[in-house]
């Protein structure tokens, strides 16, 4: 199965492709949809599926080394001919992203991760406060995901990002807050308890 991206610049085979990591980022609401959109917006970003992972490429220019520089002989067509895919970074279905070199995207992509987590974290609070049965079963999903989220690496890198003010000031930020998670997790098994 091909995926062509909306504006056409990235087309991957998906065959090979984890289903988790499909879902992620061709479902609206997958972690990484945002980021998707973000690559097909970037003609300078290249991606290929290789063992089940999407690896992402940025189109960069080999940079000449000194001896390079200094000999008179080479002109910029070669320089332009030294043309290089620099590996960025490595989506996987399951696992943590891999960040290879540091780029825009990979920035983009601890955004996103924050704000994804964030709307289960509202989503998560509102069906603790409604505490009906319905709401909880619904809410399942997403408090697995914060769960798995707080006091994982991912978590502690995010929560160091905003403790140095690397985060935009207008990013919504409750996840990353210590006893956010911690009190959401306290209170939504303590209602499981008690609707048995």
């Amino acid at each position: 199965m091909d995926t062509s991206g909306i504006k056409g610049m990235i087309t991957i085979d998906t065959t090979n492709m984890c289903s988790h990591l499909k879902r992620k980022l061709f479902e609206e609401d997958g972690i990484y949809h945002s980021l998707w959109i973000a690559m097909l917006d970037d003609p300078e970003l290249t991606a290929v599926v290789r063992s089940r992972q999407l690896h992402i490429y940025r189109n960069g220019k080999k940079t000449a080394s000194k001896r390079e520089q200094s000999d008179a002989r080479i002109d910029s067509a070669e320089h332009e001919q030294a043309r290089q895919m620099v590996k960025v970074l490595v989506l996987a279905g399951k696992s943590v992203p891999k960040v290879i070199k540091e780029d825009s995207i990979c920035n983009l992509l601890q955004i996103e991760r924050i704000k994804w987590m964030e709307q289960r974290f509202d989503k998560a609070l509102a069906a603790i406060k409604d505490g009906s049965a319905v709401s909880l079963k619904a809410i399942k999903e997403d408090v697995a995901e914060l769960s798995k989220y707080y006091g994982s690496e991912l978590w502690k890198l995010d929560f160091a990002a905003d403790e140095a003010g690397n985060l935009p000031p207008d990013l919504k930020r409750g996840v990353l807050s210590e006893d956010g998670i911690w009190n959401l997790l306290s209170d939504y098994r303590e209602l499981q308890k008690k609707k048995q």
